[in-house]
């Protein structure tokens, strides 16, 4: 494998799945802070790989290729982004790493349990023995409102966090995400299948709003829940969840998750409760928050970090980070297991009605 100590030489990634989220990962490649560059671009649908490739105007261009076999065959990249449908994140993951690959997995691990543990379990292995990194894109990690929430609260702004709320919301009327999904009243997307995601909101969107939740209270628990559903049509899995979460340092939460069709109220992202304050997220893709406490009775605005959608630049950075310094990623591949596990709790809940632990 090729030494990255000399910055002069470029790491070179493919990105594996030209769909949705590849519009924000393949620009923060290109923004990345050690030289890095998109070396293929594999779909199976290769009219998405051939457009995203035109839309790149660096040079050289980007291999197309068709399935992620070519693309290995050839093999002239070090690393792979990979971002596909939930069902198919343990195959082609190990797939990469049995080559020799660094990987970055979109979240989450995978669809189901057994192959969550199978997958880590795997990687462990493989990474150990080629020297190889295995990450999961999981960017709220990175979400710049978060990571600024937790140092305000490191520096005892609100006092004391004992409660929080949080809030993922969406509507596919109004989203940024809209246009991808206007069809699929008639027509499933894969994102909106059961089988293939895993679930529904629990263990797709809502992973982004649980993992706040741990960054500031710890680990959870135990969880109570409930889940329901705003159109069979569209989305097979549930499409709402609440649950009320009991952290293993005594603090509560409260979560909701929501994607609908129809139009909605906004609603902040996150309220952090502190024995002396507040710290309010919007619920804005595109950020803002508020504190409150003493100094700033009625609150000081927070605007200028960049909102969700910024947090995948420093995500991307991470990942060549622990390639080219050896360092380690802000989160291991086997800490997103636990959103999972805490989606996993919420679904016993709703089949027992009662609290659930979580593993």
């Amino acid at each position: 494998m090729r030494s990255f100590l000399d910055f002069e030489a470029m790491l070179r990634i493919a990105v594996i799945g030209c769909g949705l989220i590849s519009r924000f990962h393949i620009p923060a490649i290109q923004g990345c802070n050690i030289p890095t560059r998109i070396a293929a671009l594999v779909d199976t649908n290769i009219e998405k790989a051939e457009a995203a490739a035109a839309r790149l105007d660096s040079k050289p261009k980007p291999r197309v290729f068709g399935c992620v076999t070519e693309a290995l065959e050839w093999g002239e990249f070090e690393a792979t982004d990979v971002l596909l449908p939930h069902d198919l994140h343990e195959t082609v993951a190990l797939q990469c790493l049995h080559a020799g690959k660094h990987v970055l997995l979109e979240k989450p691990l995978a669809h189901t349990q057994d192959s969550c543990e199978r997958l880590l379990q795997a990687a462990e292995e493989v990474t150990r023995e080629k020297a190889t990194v295995f990450m999961v894109a999981e960017n709220a990690q990175y979400w710049p409102e978060v990571v600024h929430a937790k140092q305000l609260v490191r520096e005892g702004k609100i006092g004391e966090l004992y409660y929080a709320k949080a809030h993922y919301w969406e509507s596919l009327m109004t989203s940024a995400f809209s246009d991808d999904y206007k069809d699929t009243p008639d027509k499933i997307d894969w994102k909106f299948d059961a089988k293939r995601v895993g679930g529904g909101v629990l263990v797709d969107g809502s992973t982004h709003w649980l993992r706040p939740l741990r960054m500031w209270m710890g680990e959870v628990e135990e969880v109570v829940g409930v889940t329901g559903y705003d159109s069979h049509k569209a989305i097979q899995g549930e499409s709402m969840a609440n649950a009320l979460i009991r952290f293993k340092s005594g603090k509560c939460a409260e979560f909701e998750g929501l994607v609908t069709q129809a139009a909605v109220n906004i609603r902040p992202f996150f309220r952090l409760f502190g024995q002396m304050g507040e710290i309010t997220i919007d619920g804005s893709f595109s950020g803002g928050m508020t504190l409150y406490n003493h100094e700033h009775p009625k609150g000081l605005a927070i605007t200028n970090l960049g909102g969700f959608l910024a947090s995948y630049q420093p995500e991307i950075d991470d990942f060549v980070s622990a390639i080219v310094n050896r360092s380690a990623p802000k989160a291991s591949a086997r800490h997103a297991l636990g959103e999972l596990e805490i989606a996993w709790a919420i679904y016993r809940s709703v089949e027992s009605k009662r609290w659930e632990k979580v593993n």
